[in-house]
């Protein structure tokens, strides 16, 4: 029983939760790696685009002018030539958009 209790007690230790906060600090990193602007993404492939991959990273859903469904599959954007799809509407709810990454926003002409 000796034995066992020596195995046990640092089996315990490992299996405790992290410091409070510890974790959050994680994912705030890692939101804001996902918010980070790449301008030169934005003049390779156009603001609407760039936008878009930027918003679907970070969990929110994009509408198209023209069209009536709602984007949210990053791996499922649609292609064709850069400049057709025109970002209409930003469903950002619950998602993890950061002040970081507006600047993707800049250019877009989003009619509200």
């Amino acid at each position: 029983t000796m034995l066992l209790g020596k195995v046990v007690q640092p089996a315990c230790r490992l299996s405790k939760l992290p410091p409070p906060g510890a974790c959050r600090h994680f994912w705030g990193w890692l939101n804001a790696v996902f918010n980070k602007v790449d301008y030169e993404r934005i003049e390779a492939v156009g603001p609407d685009r760039a936008a878009s991959e930027w918003l679907l990273r970070c969990g929110a859903l994009v509408r198209y002018r023209g069209y009536q469904k709602w984007q949210q599959d990053y791996n499922g954007l649609p292609t064709g030539p850069l400049g057709k799809y025109k970002i209409e509407a930003i469903n950002a709810t619950e998602s993890c958009i950061m002040y970081r990454g507006f600047d993707y926003l800049g250019t877009l002409n989003i009619c509200i």
